[in-house]
Order: structure tokens, then C-alpha cells, then sequence
């Protein structure tokens, strides 16, 4: 039988390593959407249009990653507790 606590401290870690790419990838996009608000207030044109017409999907993408990687998140916490609660030295499984 696999040793759930090698599994635990796996799911642990990937969770952990998961909130920091979350954090880096808001953090990211929120300045990169801040300078983008900035130059769409003033770039006019037909590029501007065609840009802005892309920047939308992308932030719908972006915001959709965001949505389904909490998903993942959550359902990784979960888990975790779970395993936390098999683990435990005093706990009886049936």
C-alpha cells in the first residue's frame, strides 16, 4: 500500500506552489491591465479597436483560468483534509 503521508506531503506542497503562481499571476495581469487601461484611454484608430476587440477575449480567458485553477484549488483542499484526517495516528479506518 502506498504511504498516504508521502501523498499528503505531495498534494501539500502542489497546493502551496499552486496559491504562489496564483498570487504572481494576479499580480502580473493586474499591472499589465493598469498600463493597458493607461494606453487605451488615449490610443484611438482602427489598431486601437482591433486591440481592445482582443484584449477582451483575453481578459474572458484570463478570468476563466483564474475561475477553473480555484476550482482545482479547492477540490486539492479537499483532499488534503482528508488525507490529514486518514493520517492521523489515533484514527481507525473502516
Amino acid at each position: 500500500m502506498a504511504d498516504t503521508r508521502i501523498l499528503l506531503h505531495g498534494l501539500t506542497e502542489y497546493r502551496s506552489a499552486l496559491d504562489r503562481h496564483l498570487t504572481q499571476l494576479q499580480f502580473d495581469f493586474q499591472h499589465l491591465f493598469l498600463r493597458w487601461n493607461h494606453c487605451s484611454s488615449v490610443w484611438e484608430g482602427d489598431g486601437a479597436d482591433q486591440f481592445r476587440d482582443h484584449w477582451n477575449i483575453t481578459t474572458d480567458r484570463f478570468d476563466y483560468y483564474l475561475q477553473r485553477t480555484r476550482a482545482i484549488a479547492q477540490m486539492l483542499d479537499e483532499r488534503i483534509e482528508y488525507l490529514r484526517d486518514v493520517n492521523e495516528p489515533e484514527r481507525i479506518l473502516p
